[in-house]
């Protein structure tokens, strides 16, 4: 596991008092102590746990955003391929 997986997951209590935001790809989910950074930034700290595509689009709550959206506290962040994509990244 990452250093930053380590940090991010690592929060037991942060979810329990909402400070933080839901990360999906895939059938991966984590609850991470995420608030105040970006996309990017969380794109990057957990591509290589999750697997995550380059090519894959972030999604906020159903919103596709850029790559520089900050998160706040209990939003949804996900990353999806887009329909009729194959093969790797």
């Amino acid at each position: 596991m990452s250093e930053e997986l380590r940090q991010a997951s690592a929060t037991p209590s942060a979810a329990r008092t909402g400070t933080t935001v839901r990360v999906l790809y895939g059938i991966h989910a984590l609850e991470v102590d995420v608030v105040g950074r970006s996309v990017a930034e969380i794109r990057h700290a957990l591509a290589q746990p999750l697997n995550i595509s380059p090519r894959a689009v972030a999604v906020v709550d159903g919103e596709v955003v850029a790559e520089a959206h900050l998160l706040q506290a209990g939003q949804q962040l996900e990353f999806v391929r887009l329909a009729g994509e194959k093969g790797r990244a």
